[in-house]
């Protein structure tokens, strides 16, 4: 049920129960029974929560939605229970009886929607996810009061059956069809066919998987938005058509990979395919769809001679023939959505996402959407790299300064747009508290009490590490992609600036400072250590503090190089190594930083043998290579990870066979041999080692073995 809408008795009850099973799901039944949960019925349309006691003495939760109930929960648990729910590192240490607020809270929701997700994120992070890791993350954004999320699950089958449907053989249609590592691209129009094809039995499985996080989305509140129909057919359609008709239009290429082809609404087959594919989109989610996301030019295609204006209003009115009340949601990225599309489309069919919102906002050079309702949303991260990365002000400000801003449209809701998950959990708690917050809060305040929650004490060395991260990766100042990036995991060269052809050239901050704090996490070990969350946040501060080091001892590397300095570049060399092999044992720790975990993910989802290698090959591809040869020229370590494996088998490699090719130039005098890493990386992307799937090692010595090599 959408936000602010009134329920009835029945649903009222059903969402009474879906509550009840989170709650039992989050902190077990016994836990449960200490709540109780009330639906309130208001006239406003703003969604609220509250949370007091009943005459039982009971905790109560009292919400207008499904979603205002479950977000009061967490609130209960976050800032009443003091416990921490999150990607990477819990801590839920409830003990009854539990505390009771010490005055009713009320929490107003200043925004419709409260939006989740990236096409992107469906490739770095969701690729292989089973029904349990789902499960886990449908409840985490039901907690923090998520009402649409974009679900692309089982797309593969929307598509497939509507080629079929247009005269396709099975065999035809496959070879369209992506490997599940890039479907993102597929659906956004960049590409077609790369890392497939796909057996029968993977779309009969995702369907069935599509179909249960479509039922437990329902009961949740949370609203899909899945792919509309814009025009993408194949690239070869043309041939398959009458001539003399509306041709589909070459959509030109996309980091060197053919992009499908784009037709237009004046098509005689247009409407056809349009029908066909949504009657498939309902088929598959079970349930007629009110939100549907497109768009057509994403970073690039051709618009050159087409009718904006025409194109909007033709796409528009198939949409609204699958759904009178059906809803066209764009991304701002790039610059798109285009001018003539926003001023065609009837902005009561119409929503925009401004995805970049924390760095980049759109809606400030674009006259707020010229009408469109709006949605600021955080990216945060790109490609699904594990870098300290963000500005924790900025979050807890620009949102409720552009609510404010009387020269900000209709902004209409807040959301998380990330491209891979799993990271900087920090960020995210904040982002979900300001979904229910009209004011901005006290960082240090709210600070103290996240590391509080999060570790069970807010010790001072902890509070000192905090305050020093939110001085440095946490203060990002300038526009860009992401995180610091780790020269361990970069592509050998004589100069390297970052590791992805868009990451930031340089760190935006001190690395001084994440060193300090990372000394200074490790001597809360006695007050914190029993946390998870502690734990997750030692190694991964102790990682990016060996990752910024890596910049300075590369440095000193090329400089004994160019001198000609043997014995220097020998040490120089060496200590990268050293560096190297401690990332890599500091990483096996922690669960999150494997290798062999995304991998087994990947084989699991097949149910023969080649389909696991096919599966494996896509998992192996996306985070190293990304493309065939001529796309690895922009995109190769797009998706780096400092993980343990790729650190051990696929960068140390590398660095080693570069660094011979050095050593051999300074013996002879001669130029270093020129490597063709393409052929070895792709060659290490057909590989089925077997990788660690459990973490190993002790995180404070792997962290203090850092500090060591980095000196301190």
């Amino acid at each position: 049920m959408s936000g602010g809408e009134r329920m009835r008795m029945d649903e009222a009850e059903r969402a009474a129960q879906a509550v009840r099973a989170l709650m039992i799901r989050t902190i077990g039944a016994e836990l449960a029974n200490s709540f109780t949960l009330k639906v309130i019925r208001t006239n406003q349309e703003a969604e609220r929560f509250e949370i007091g006691t009943s005459d039982a003495g009971l905790i109560e939760i009292r919400g207008n939605t499904v979603s205002a109930l479950a977000a009061g929960f967490h609130w209960y648990l976050k800032h009443v229970g003091g416990v921490h729910v999150s990607w990477c590192g819990s801590r839920i240490d409830l003990q009854k009886p539990l505390p009771a607020p010490e005055s009713t809270i009320s929490e107003c929701s200043p925004y419709r929607f409260r939006y989740n997700l990236n096409y992107c994120t469906y490739s770095y992070s969701m690729a292989f996810w089973s029904w349990e890791r789902w499960e886990r993350e449908l409840d985490w954004m039901a907690l923090s009061g998520i009402n649409l999320m974009l679900s692309l699950v089982g797309q593969e089958s929307v598509w497939r059956n509507t080629l079929i449907r247009l005269g396709y053989t099975e065999a035809e249609a496959a070879a369209e069809i992506c490997g599940p590592a890039f479907f993102a691209w597929q659906w956004m129009q960049n590409l077609t066919g790369w890392g497939g094809p796909l057996p029968g039995s993977w779309f009969e499985d995702r369907e069935k998987l599509a179909r249960r996080i479509h039922d437990r989305m329902r009961e949740l509140g949370i609203e899909p938005v899945v792919p509309g129909y814009s025009g993408m057919v194949p690239a070869e359609y043309g041939k398959r058509i009458a001539t003399g008709g509306s041709m589909p239009l070459d959509q030109g290429l996309w980091c060197g990979f053919r992009r499908p082809s784009l037709l237009l609404p004046e098509s005689p087959a247009f409407g056809e395919i349009a029908k066909i594919f949504y009657e498939e989109q309902e088929r598959l989610t079970g349930s007629r769809i009110r939100y549907f996301s497109m768009d057509p030019f994403h970073e690039g295609g051709s618009s050159e001679g087409v009718d904006l204006h025409s194109y909007a209003k033709g796409v528009e009115l198939h949409m609204l023939k699958s759904n009178p009340a059906a809803v066209w949601v764009f991304q701002a990225w790039e610059g798109n959505p285009k001018r003539e599309l926003l001023q065609a489309v009837d902005r009561k069919h119409a929503l925009v996402l401004d995805l970049w919102c924390e760095s980049k906002p759109a809606w400030k050079s674009t006259e707020a959407f010229h009408g469109v309702p709006w949605v600021w949303c955080m990216i945060q991260n790109y490609g699904g790299k594990n870098g300290l990365f963000g500005n924790l002000r900025t979050i807890a400000q620009a949102p409720i300064a552009a609510l404010n801003d009387p020269a900000g449209g209709i902004m209409t809701g807040i959301g998380m747009a990330m491209e891979g998950t799993g990271t900087n959990p920090v960020m995210y708690d904040l982002l979900t508290d300001m979904m229910w917050r009209s004011e901005s809060p006290d960082i240090g305040e709210w600070l103290e009490g996240y590391i509080q929650r999060r570790y069970g004490s807010a010790s001072n060395e902890a509070m000192q590490a905090w305050l020093l991260l939110v001085a440095s990766v946490y203060d990002a100042q300038t526009v860009q992609q992401g995180a610091a990036e780790s020269l361990l995991c970069a592509r050998p060269a004589p100069v390297i600036a970052n590791v992805s052809t868009w990451g930031p050239k340089e760190p935006h901050y001190e690395a001084s400072k994440v060193r300090e704090a990372c000394q200074l996490l490790l001597a809360s070990r006695e007050t914190c250590g029993t946390s998870d969350g502690y734990r997750y946040d030692l190694a991964d501060v102790a990682r990016q503090a060996a990752a910024d080091y890596s910049r300075v001892v590369y440095a000193e590397i090329m400089e004994a190089y160019e001198r000609g300095d043997q014995a220097s570049f020998e040490l120089a060399a060496s200590r990268f190594l050293a560096l190297l092999d401690a990332q890599e044992q500091l990483m096996r720790t922690r669960p999150e930083f494997l290798l062999g975990r995304w991998l087994e993910e990947a084989r699991s989802l097949g149910r023969t043998e080649p389909e696991r290698q096919l599966l494996e090959w896509n998992a192996r591809t996306l985070v190293t290579v990304w493309g065939p040869r001529a796309s690895a020229e922009v995109l190769h370590d797009y998706a780096h990870r400092e993980w343990s494996g790729l650190l051990e088998r696929f960068y140390r490699p590398r660095w080693v066979l570069y660094f011979a090719s050095l050593r051999n130039a300074l013996k002879n005098g001669c130029e270093p041999a020129a490597i063709d890493w393409f052929v070895w990386e792709a060659e290490w992307t057909l590989e089925t080692d077997h990788y660690p799937v459990q973490p190993d090692g002790c995180v404070y010595e792997a962290a203090e073995r850092v500090l060591r090599l980095i000196g301190v």
